[in-house]
C-alpha cells in the first residue's frame, strides 16, 4: 500500500519562539512567508477572520512509530491508538492549526495563534468556514471532556485571582542565591520572619556560598534566629553552600543550565531541600516553568472541589501542569496568587463572603 506522493513545501513560519508554544495560547504572533510565486494564490484570504494552517512537523521525533500513545504524553489518560491523537510522532507528521488572520501583506501572512516554531514548512493554506469547518454536536471521549473542564477551571480561577489581587512580582528577592536562602528559610516559617534573617544575614554580609561556609553553626544560627527551627535551618544552609561549592564552584548559572529533570533531582539530594523547596528554586530562581506545591494550595483546591484522586505533591502538580499553558510566569503568578488568597481569606477558618471564587466553591455551595 505505501505509494511515494509529491509533497512541496508551499512556505515557512518565521516567528520569535525557537520551540512550539502551547495550544491554547491564542497571544503567540507568527509570521507565515509564502513562496512568492504563490503570492495571486493568497487574493481575497484577507477577507476572512480565520484560517486553516497546515505545516509539516518537521522535528518530529524520528524512528519507528508507535501505534497506540498517551494523548498529550500524560500517562493519567489511557493508552489510545495513534490516530485519536495530535501527536507529532505519526506516520505523516502534518499539523493543523486554526488560527487568526491579522493582516496580509503580498506573500506574508500575520497570524495569531500558530501552534508552530519558526522555520516550520507549511504545505497548505485553506480559508476556515464556520457551519463547513466547525461541528456543533461533536461527540468526545469522556477523559477528553474531564481534561478540557479541569483546564478551564483553572484558567477561571486564574483570571479571578488576578482580577482580585493583581500581579504579585514573587518571588522578592534581590538575586537568585538569595531567593534559595529564601527558599529553605520559609520551610514552616511566615515570611515576615525570614526578610529578618536575610536583613541579618546582609547586615553580618553573609548571604553567599562562600560566607555560610565561613560561618559556624551557632554562628549561623544566631542570624537566623528569628526563623522557627534556626538550628536545623542552619545546618541545610551549610549543606547547600558546601554542595554548591564543591559541584558548582558557586556558579549558579551553570547549575541553573540543568534541564528541569536533572536540576530538580540534583536538588532533591541536597539535605534539607524537599520537593516544594526545590521546585521553588527551579521556579523562581532557575526561571523554568515547573508549578509550585504547598499546603496553601492543597487547602484551596481541596475546599474548591479540584483535588486530585490521590493526595500526593505529584498528583496536585500534574493538575496543574497537565492543565495549564507551559509558561513559567505564569506559574510564579498562580502560584503567588494562592498564596496571597489563602492568607487573607481562604484561612484555617475562612472568610467565604469576601472570596472572589465563593461561587464556584464547593466548600461554600454545599454549606448552603
Amino acid at each position: 500500500m505505501a505509494k511515494e506522493l509529491p509533497l512541496k513545501a508551499i512556505g515557512v513560519v518565521r516567528g520569535k519562539t525557537a520551540q512550539p508554544p502551547q495550544p491554547d495560547e491564542g497571544r503567540v504572533i507568527s509570521e507565515i512567508i509564502i513562496d512568492s510565486s504563490l503570492t495571486g494564490a493568497l487574493d481575497g484570504l484577507e477577507g476572512f477572520s480565520h484560517i486553516i494552517v497546515l505545516y509539516w512537523m518537521h522535528q518530529a521525533p524520528a524512528g519507528r512509530v508507535p501505534t497506540k500513545v498517551h494523548p498529550m504524553g500524560k500517562p493519567e489518560f489511557p493508552l489510545v491508538g495513534l490516530f485519536v491523537t495530535r501527536s507529532p510522532q505519526r506516520p505523516n507528521p502534518i499539523g493543523v492549526t486554526t488560527v487568526r488572520l491579522l493582516q496580509r501583506r503580498g506573500n506574508i501572512l500575520t497570524v495569531e495563534g500558530l501552534d508552530a516554531f519558526d522555520g516550520t514548512p507549511v504545505i497548505d493554506i485553506k480559508p476556515y468556514i464556520p457551519g463547513y469547518d466547525s461541528v456543533a454536536e461533536a461527540k468526545v471521549p469522556q477523559w477528553l471532556t474531564k481534561s478540557f473542564g479541569i483546564s478551564q477551571k483553572l484558567q477561571d480561577i486564574y483570571r479571578r485571582l488576578m482580577d482580585g489581587y493583581g500581579p504579585q512580582h514573587w518571588w522578592p528577592a534581590e538575586e537568585p542565591f538569595e531567593m534559595i536562602v529564601g527558599a529553605i528559610l520559609t520551610q514552616a516559617t511566615a515570611w515576615s520572619n525570614v526578610e529578618k534573617a536575610i536583613t541579618s544575614l546582609k547586615a553580618a554580609r553573609a548571604l553567599s556560598p562562600e560566607a555560610l561556609r565561613r560561618l559556624s553553626l551557632p554562628e549561623l544560627a544566631a542570624l537566623i534566629h528569628p526563623c522557627l527551627y534556626y538550628n536545623a535551618k542552619a545546618l541545610k544552609l551549610k549543606s547547600l553552600a558546601h554542595w554548591l561549592g564543591d559541584c558548582y564552584q558557586d556558579d549558579l548559572a551553570r547549575l541553573f543550565a540543568n534541564n528541569i529533570d536533572d536540576l530538580r533531582r540534583q536538588l532533591l539530594s541536597i539535605h534539607g531541600i524537599g520537593q516544594e523547596t526545590a521546585d521553588s528554586i527551579i521556579l523562581y530562581g532557575a526561571n523554568k516553568p515547573i508549578f509550585v506545591i504547598d499546603a496553601y494550595t492543597r487547602r484551596i483546591l481541596s475546599r474548591i472541589g479540584l483535588a486530585p484522586e490521590t493526595n500526593s505533591y505529584t498528583a496536585y502538580q500534574a493538575l496543574f501542569m497537565h492543565g495549564l499553558p507551559t509558561d513559567s510566569e505564569l506559574f510564579k503568578e498562580y502560584h503567588a496568587l494562592l498564596v496571597c488568597l489563602a492568607k487573607h481569606v481562604c484561612r484555617s477558618r475562612p472568610l467565604c463572603r469576601q472570596c472572589c471564587l465563593n461561587n464556584i466553591c464547593q466548600s461554600v455551595i454545599t454549606s448552603l
